[in-house]
């Protein structure tokens, strides 16, 4: 007598092991194609770019967008100013009497930290997301685009065709540009992260020399607890360079000729692009 059943140690969870890792390899495998597809084919609003004729202004960062860009811009340059002031001893013209320049250049870069935490983790975010409208997280577009204009600006592959056009093309339909500059939308994240690491390093060592640290710097001096104020620097320091040198390319960036007019925009807030409107809209405009 015969059973369709497969008998113990026959092998079938072996097969439904192979059939679960041949699976994830596909997805890991179509995964990573995807990601390496030119953004022209992936995105069929770059075909759609070349029949556009004649550009209009539009608005690129709004007022909000714009003080709190240049709110952290001082900040950040509060910081630095102060923090190599701190580490070389050199507190011109901080020396203020009656105070010594450590105690004020301490204070302004203490201060300057908590302000732009605030901007920088909570206020900029919800501002850019709720009143803004803007997509805040990076997406795998966005990442396909940055791996290939990375390799482009590198002269690794040529730029993708339509893709400075479409830096200057806003959709209407999505809310959105259609292509950032790869340092445009990770600056950001980049810049949150390594900030994160100051905050926290510098909160430690903060904890670690007041005798009687307040709540919130006892919380965010956690660090204190496991780890010691020599390395807490070095960190401190080294993440320091890291922040410095995001904060030079990405002024050498804003200032490349082809770059100007989103400069001037965030400044002034409009400049002159493409819109991408939704086809049947076109389509009217084109009768």
């Amino acid at each position: 007598m015969t059973t369709s059943e497969s008998p113990p140690g026959s092998g079938s969870g072996a097969d439904s092991d192979r059939e679960t890792s041949g699976s994830l390899r596909h997805r890991l495998v179509g995964l990573l194609r995807e990601l390496l597809r030119r953004p022209d084919e992936a995105d069929e609003r770059y075909g759609r770019i070349h029949a556009l004729r004649g550009r209009v202004t539009v608005q690129r960062h709004s007022l909000g967008a714009r003080i709190s860009h240049w709110f952290q811009a001082l900040c950040m340059l509060v910081l630095m100013w102060t923090g190599f002031a701190i580490w070389t001893g050199s507190y011109w013209p901080l020396n203020i009497a009656p105070w010594d320049g450590y105690y004020i250049a301490f204070g302004l870069h203490i201060w300057a930290g908590i302000l732009l935490m605030a901007l920088l983790f909570v206020l900029f975010p919800m501002y850019h997301i709720y009143v803004d409208g803007h997509r805040q997280l990076a997406e795998l577009a966005d990442i396909r685009e940055a791996v290939h204009i990375g390799q482009a600006f590198a002269g690794l592959k040529s730029y993708i065709p339509g893709y400075h056009d479409a830096r200057q093309t806003y959709d209407e339909e999505e809310g959105d540009w259609v292509a950032y500059h790869p340092m445009q939308k990770t600056f950001f994240w980049w810049i949150s992260i390594f900030f994160g690491v100051l905050v926290l390093t510098g909160f430690g060592m903060y904890a670690e020399m007041r005798t009687d640290p307040i709540w919130w710097v006892d919380l965010l001096g956690f660090l204190d607890g496991y780890v010691g104020f020599i390395l807490l620097k070095q960190i401190h320091l080294l993440t320091f360079f890291i922040v410095v040198a995001m904060v030079i390319g990405h002024v050498y960036f804003a200032i490349l000729p082809s770059n100007r007019e989103t400069l001037k925009s965030m400044v002034f807030g409009d400049m002159e692009a493409y819109v991408l409107g939704d086809e049947e809209g076109d389509d009217d405009g084109e009768r």
